[in-house]
């Protein structure tokens, strides 16, 4: 009988098998061992094909526990941050990553464990192998034991920095665009079709306040041809310019300026009946007289004729209210220029 028979047969006492029991007893033993032994195996070699897998995986996958700690990673999150598993793992990465994105990090998954949801958020994190902070879109799974206590936080990481900062890009182009769609480009002022579509809208709100009012102005510089016929098409630019700024400087921050012509201007007055656009319109035609342009220490000497008209209920539309205006330039000029005129009929103002 083997020595492992006769110390079993010591400790247990002789009178409970016999040898041929005993014998029996030890084969089953030796049998189970072996089925154990197996069932490790085949779980060995699961887990490795389970961890092949998971770093087949595209994208960053990792697994914290209930601490935060760093219990499983893939190569792909190994190549995404610039870290090893095996300097994270068991830790909360706060030796790797910087102090404000740790306190983020683990913020968020005490509220996910506290929660009980997955969650998908876009997160700010540091990658050493591209020694910046990238963007990333993160989804979180909560994981717990049979007992209802968190166990583990399943993980999954996209770099989408380079898509982020395309439509950043792609945003900039067609705020470009935007621009260059609504703006007069010498001027800087909003171009016929943006003061349109500006002048609508304010149409459309006293309309729906029966109470309110705003005005119109239409605006010609005087004699501008021989501007351009005397000095050039560059100083007519110039002088265009300069007569943009004098009625942006002179307006409120609710006005509205916009060029809608060559050399005419248009100006939304919001809550200004008749008597106060013509106060602000006198104003600014006197800014105007006031303020030449000086090139070459020669002064150019600008007037401006104004009309003006108020919003009112009998008008159809804001175009109605814009041609009421422009009949009023037009009498200012034909008047002797550098005057203001209200639009006639005057508006029933109540």
């Amino acid at each position: 009988m083997s020595a492992i028979l006769e110390r079993v047969k010591f400790l247990l006492g002789e009178e409970i098998f016999s040898d041929n029991d005993w014998r029996t007893f030890l084969k089953e033993v030796g049998s189970c061992s072996e089925a154990a032994e197996q069932e490790a195996r085949s779980l060995r070699a699961s887990s490795k094909v389970l961890l092949a897998i998971i770093d087949l995986i595209p994208v960053a996958f990792f697994v914290k526990d209930h601490e935060s700690r760093f219990f499983l990673m893939n190569r792909d999150c190994e190549e995404q941050w610039g870290m090893s598993f095996a300097q994270l793992r068991g830790t909360t990465g706060s030796g790797f990553f910087p102090p404000d994105q740790m306190e983020q990090f683990l913020a968020k998954d005490r509220s996910i464990f506290e929660s009980r949801k997955s969650v998908e958020f876009e997160e700010t994190f540091w990658s050493v192998a591209k020694q910046s902070n990238r963007i990333g879109q993160t989804f979180k799974r909560p994981m717990y034991d049979t007992n209802g206590d968190p166990q583990y936080l399943v993980c999954v990481t996209l770099d989408i920095t380079e898509q982020k900062i395309a439509q950043a890009k792609l945003a900039d182009s067609e705020k470009i665009l935007q621009a260059l769609a609504t703006t007069d480009f010498l001027t800087g002022l909003p171009n016929r079709r943006e003061f349109i579509d500006r002048l609508a809208d304010e149409f459309d709100r006293t309309q729906r306040f029966g109470d309110q009012r705003s005005s119109v102005l239409m605006l010609d510089l005087d004699l501008f041809k021989q501007i351009n016929d005397t000095h050039g098409h560059a100083t007519g630019d110039a002088v265009l310019q300069h007569f943009a700024q004098l009625v942006r400087n002179t307006l409120r921050k609710i006005d509205m300026v916009g060029r809608v012509g060559g050399e005419e201007f248009a100006i939304i007055l919001p809550g200004t009946d008749s008597a106060g656009a013509q106060t602000i319109a006198e104003r600014l035609r006197e800014t105007v007289a006031s303020n030449p342009l000086v090139q070459d220490r020669e002064p150019i000497l600008l007037t401006v004729s104004i009309g003006i008209a108020t919003m009112d209920r009998p008008d159809a539309n804001a175009e109605e209210t814009l041609l009421r205006s422009d009949a009023a330039l037009y009498r200012a000029k034909r008047n002797g220029r550098n005057r203001v005129e209200l639009a006639e009929p005057e508006v029933n103002e109540q």
